[in-house]
């Protein structure tokens, strides 16, 4: 049986490219293509594809917002998406929108086949070259973050873990069993030994550093 694929992309030319490739594939069934988020909606909900490829075009976010809604419904698709970011936090970020699979625009047309198989097996599939970066940026992590994590104490670093997790101050002062007020304490030095001042910025450290899951 035959995998059905939906694809969406703004440029013509790659979707294009990519449709000729699907139609090489006896294992693959093209339904459709869709140049924009609105019209992939409403065709998803028309043809029901057992995968959704996404391209992901830089510095737009109505992708990721597509990804979301459509990894979020009653009957989830399964996605993939390609894009020409391929650092750790961009990967996160699109896996986190809902995506199973993720391929560099420097991958092979082989590696975009494989997400696809995997995805509608409901497999998650990173290519090599975002596999290699995300091992690579976890080496790193460890090898040069833990000199500042080091410097924060076994408080602290329950509080930035909470932090990470979404908990208010109040939330993690009952968590902890301590007062409100040194919850900010503690808030207040984290954002002065690591450097940072927002709470998305905190997240993305204690994600980079392994003192959350992702």
């Amino acid at each position: 049986m035959s995998i059905r694929v939906l694809l969406s992309s703004k440029h013509k030319v790659v979707s294009e490219g990519i449709a000729a490739v699907l139609r090489t594939h006896p294992d693959m069934n093209l339904v459709g293509i869709a140049e924009n988020t609105e019209r992939t909606q409403a065709l998803c909900d028309e043809v029901d594809p057992d995968v959704l490829l996404v391209g992901i075009h830089s510095h737009d976010s109505q992708e990721l917002d597509l990804m979301q809604r459509m990894s979020h419904r009653d009957s989830p698709q399964n996605i993939v998406a390609y894009s020409s970011e391929s650092d750790r936090n961009s990967i996160i970020e699109i896996l986190d929108a809902g995506a199973k699979g993720y391929v560099s625009t420097t991958s092979s047309i082989d590696e975009l086949m494989s997400a696809i198989r995997s995805a509608a097996l409901g497999r998650a599939y990173l290519c090599q070259s975002a596999a290699t970066e995300m091992m690579e940026s976890v080496r790193k992590s460890r090898a040069g973050d833990i000199t500042v994590r080091s410097h924060l104490g076994g408080r602290e670093e329950q509080v930035l873990r909470l932090i990470a997790d979404g908990y208010s101050s109040k939330e993690i002062a009952r968590n902890l069993q301590i007062a409100p007020s040194t919850v900010e304490v503690h808030r207040r030095n984290i954002m002065r030994k690591v450097g940072l001042h927002k709470v998305a910025d905190l997240t993305r450290y204690a994600i980079r550093n392994q003192m959350v899951s992702v």
